[in-house]
């Protein structure tokens, strides 16, 4: 019981002071003034000749940590993780969280079995696991606003070509058409018109939002843009091209996950059909069946049938994914 009570403590001091440093309140705080001391080029403690390169250094506000991520490629690839992601917190808070989270799970196992050997090497591979497991989440977190957005783009377009149409520049054309969309989409256009408005050139402002939002659909908009900016054109006629091609592209994605949904269900299927049945025989024939578990060579080829239906899983997946 006692184990309970301080996993239990230990769990809400590191929640609460987790809450207390990164919570929504100090993140939206610090996330305006990093965006408005970049757009000038330095940062609180910079001084003015280090300009914009300072500020890229600063992924965290622990001095140490900082230096230590400043020049990391690692630092750079999770930043911009982040921000598609739009996930408020610096490198530094990112990679603390994920430390701090495998440590917990590893102290909370290993309280709960007293430090027992087989406790603190579960503990080990849990916290392991946890920590491997933030990326992915933060990478479903990345590919669902994705989606989000490009399905919004649809949207956008058109609004944006008749506000081009009505006379409007093409920032208020697009704070206009941002008014029309809810998010995800319309907090990238609402950052254009503020990095614009702090200095930002639109060209580069158009750039930075394709570099935030990381999709082949905006990026051909924001080229298409750019081009037009500097050879001239009909940007309306433009738009509605690129428009109509999303459509056709969002109407073959949607008959291709109609196609394979049936493949994608016997993927499923087949992947947890063996591991089902195992459970069962073990439930019906345990004195069987538990020497899988037991015997050595019994865990070495029920770690071999893991690893292979987990391959198998993957490749089932690979095959029916279909990029357009």
């Amino acid at each position: 019981m006692l184990s309970f009570v301080t996993a239990g403590f230990l769990f809400l001091t590191i929640a609460l002071a987790a809450l207390a440093v990164f919570g929504p309140v100090n993140l939206g705080w610090r996330r305006s003034e990093e965006r408005l001391l970049g757009l000038r080029g330095q940062t609180a403690a910079a001084t003015p000749d280090q300009g914009d390169a300072a500020f890229k250094r600063a992924h965290s506000s622990i001095p140490t940590l900082g230096r230590m991520l400043g020049e990391s490629e690692w630092a750079a690839q999770a930043q911009q993780d982040l921000a598609r992601a739009n996930v408020q917190l610096r490198v530094g808070e990112y990679l603390l969280i994920r430390i701090g989270l495998g440590v917990l799970a590893f102290f909370i196992l290993a309280l709960i079995t007293q430090f027992h050997v087989v406790g603190v090497i579960g503990g080990a591979l849990a916290g392991a696991a946890l920590y491997l497991l933030v990326p992915a989440f933060l990478h479903h977190l990345r590919s669902r606003r994705l989606k989000a957005i490009e399905k919004q783009l649809v949207e956008l377009l058109p609004a944006l070509s008749s506000s081009l149409r009505a006379g409007f520049a093409i920032q208020q054309g697009m704070e206009l058409a941002a008014e029309q969309m809810g998010p995800p989409l319309a907090d990238e256009p609402a950052i254009l018109i503020n990095d614009t408005n702090l200095g930002s050139t639109l060209d580069q402002a158009l750039l930075d939002m394709g570099e935030r939002v990381g999709s082949t659909d905006l990026d051909m908009i924001i080229t298409a843009i750019l081009v037009q900016r500097g050879s001239g054109g009909n940007l309306s006629e433009i738009l509605d091209t690129a428009a109509h091609t999303l459509r056709e592209r969002e109407r073959i994605r949607g008959d291709i996950n109609t196609l394979t949904a049936s493949q994608r269900l016997t993927g499923m299927i087949l992947s947890a059909y063996p591991m089902l049945v195992g459970l069962f025989l073990l439930a019906i024939m345990p004195s069987l069946w538990m020497d899988m578990f037991t015997d050595p060579l019994g865990r070495v080829f029920l770690g071999i049938a893991l690893g292979l239906q987990f391959i198998g899983f993957l490749l089932m997946r690979r095959i029916t994914q279909i990029e357009i």
